[in-house]
């Protein structure tokens, strides 16, 4: 998955956490699990752009 890719899931789900939450409280285990996926996803960006800079090397 390209850089756009990751960024344009990025935001979709930074969008959505942000909507349940407003939607049904911090507390709420919808907020939570997006919470999660969106964790996921910016640990997966790190990851490759990490793998790219060490391929520089």
């Amino acid at each position: 998955m390209g850089n756009d890719d990751y960024k344009d899931k990025i935001e979709q789900a930074r969008q959505e956490l942000n909507k349940l939450a407003l939607e049904h409280g911090m507390q709420d285990v919808r907020v939570l699990r997006q919470s999660v996926k969106l964790d996921a996803l910016l640990n997966e960006y790190s990851d490759c752009n990490t793998e790219k800079d060490d391929q520089l090397y």
